[in-house]
């Protein structure tokens, strides 16, 4: 159940876009940057923004994991489907959202020999924009 009330839910269950449609202008602003973050490989991004997911409990989005690689994300520290550098990338993302201070500079540089500084500044942020995205629709009961 959502708390906003000008979000029409006819078409199923209200949705993080509706809620956003309550505010255009907000709405424009997050896609823009949304597109601006997406310099790193995808699949990589999506692995990330999923555990994510999985560690705050959103299981409007923990729903969309399909694959064996995404039904085995819970496990990647020891799953023989992940990379190394796919397990640094998704132990540095679960640490910024458990503990962002217990992020040291190894932990940075072991994700940075995968990126450009550029790269490495959007994954970052991205992380970010992944945990405030599913705490917002947590929060507002949204999928």
């Amino acid at each position: 159940m959502t708390w906003l009330e000008g979000i029409d839910a006819a078409a199923g269950a209200p949705t993080a876009a509706g809620a956003l449609a309550l505010r255009p202008e907000l709405a424009e602003l997050v896609a823009a940057y949304d597109a601006e973050l997406r310099c790193v490989e995808p699949v990589l991004l999506e692995l990330c923004r999923l555990r994510i997911a999985q560690l705050l409990g959103d299981s409007t989005q923990v729903a969309a994991l399909t694959g064996s690689k995404m039904a085995a994300l819970a496990a990647y520290p020891t799953s023989p489907l992940f990379s190394e550098y796919e397990r640094t990338c998704l132990n540095y993302a679960e640490q910024y959202v458990i503990d962002v201070h217990s992020l040291t500079d190894a932990d940075a540089d072991a994700v940075k020999q995968g990126m450009t500084d550029a790269e490495f500044v959007g994954f970052t942020v991205a992380l970010g924009m992944f945990e405030g995205f599913a705490r917002f629709r947590l929060i507002l009961g949204v999928s």
